[in-house]
């Protein structure tokens, strides 16, 4: 548990077991707004910065888009490797 005083007034804020190392009597910083102090949250990079739901989601968005990229760039239809094949610079038109 960890305390701390504004305007006269002590509030006390549960830690998290990934914020428990802190040491009895070591200060720290702790990040509030005025007219809320008892929302207040320990600064650190892990817990504050970082919190784990926004990385889970982050990782999942990304595996999710190289999932697609993947299959949107893996075994072209066959259609388009005859295409690719058959290209010849001179089919082009000059405004197509």
């Amino acid at each position: 548990m960890l305390q701390f005083i504004e305007s006269g007034k002590t509030y006390q804020l549960p830690l998290s077991s990934t914020q428990n190392k802190v040491d009895l009597g070591q200060k720290v910083e702790v990040i509030y707004e005025l007219s809320n102090p008892q929302h207040a949250k320990l600064n650190q990079l892990w817990g504050y910065w970082f919190q784990p739901t926004e990385i889970a989601w982050t990782l999942g968005l990304f595996f999710v888009l190289l999932g697609v990229a993947y299959a949107t760039t893996h075994r072209p239809h066959p259609d388009a490797l005859k295409e690719q094949l058959n290209y010849k610079k001179e089919n082009l038109k000059k405004y197509q």
